[in-house]
């Protein structure tokens, strides 16, 4: 009876292929869970990238001019001709006038004179201009636009937000005139419960220093 058994091969073929498909299945669990996490890693990246490059693009180009000045001064001349004298003006070089803004305004829009102020009118002219100095600055908007552009990227491909985003914070350094966007995100998983894990987790890095142009 047992050796009978043991040589009933029917019905074997029904397990095996049960059990095979069973695993299939699990791996191509596997498959869309990791696929979808791969999809969500990148459409962060994108956006955090477009967030700290939105940001950057805020900067404001700034200079520092150094005016040359010359003063009026009261002065006796005498005419060539008679020899007599009489009062004239005569111009002697002054201190420089040194003033700092944005370069568009200053240099671009040519409001130089007008912003060094009470430096270049009577008894003082003032003549040309060079830069001594050029940075970068970034203005109180960088942050509120970077945000805004990482809301609007960090989206699928048919619209929908997805999943939420758990932190995501933006980071200006005006020493260099960087802006650095991080966000973290979490994926719950599907199949991968199976093997207790529950979610999954990753965080991306978006870093933009602005040119001088």
């Amino acid at each position: 009876m047992l050796s009978r058994l043991r040589r009933e091969t029917r019905g074997a073929v029904m397990v095996m292929a049960a059990a095979s498909f069973t695993i299939l299945l699990l791996f191509a669990g596997l498959a869309l869970d990791f696929g979808r996490a791969h999809l969500l890693r990148a459409q962060l990246q994108t956006a955090v990238d477009a967030a700290s490059l939105a940001g950057a693009l805020q900067v404001i180009p700034m200079a520092e001019l150094r005016i040359t000045r010359w003063e009026a001064a009261q002065n006796t001349c005498y005419d060539p001709i008679t020899g007599l004298p009489y009062d004239c003006m005569e111009w002697d070089s002054a201190s420089p006038a040194v003033i700092s803004g944005p370069q568009w305004d200053l240099i671009i829009q040519g409001k130089w004179k007008t912003r060094a102020g009470a430096q270049c009118t009577w008894p003082f002219r003032c003549g040309s201009y060079r830069i001594t100095r050029e940075w970068l600055v970034l203005p109180e908007s960088t942050v509120p636009v970077a945000r805004n552009t990482f809301a609007q990227n960090a989206r699928w491909p048919d619209g929908s937000l997805g999943p939420q985003v758990e932190d995501l914070t933006v980071t200006v350094n005006q020493a260099k005139a960087e802006v650095t966007a991080r966000a973290t995100m979490s994926m719950p998983t599907s199949f991968l419960k199976l093997v207790r894990i529950r979610e999954l987790r990753f965080t991306r890095t978006g870093t933009a220093v602005p040119v001088k142009r």
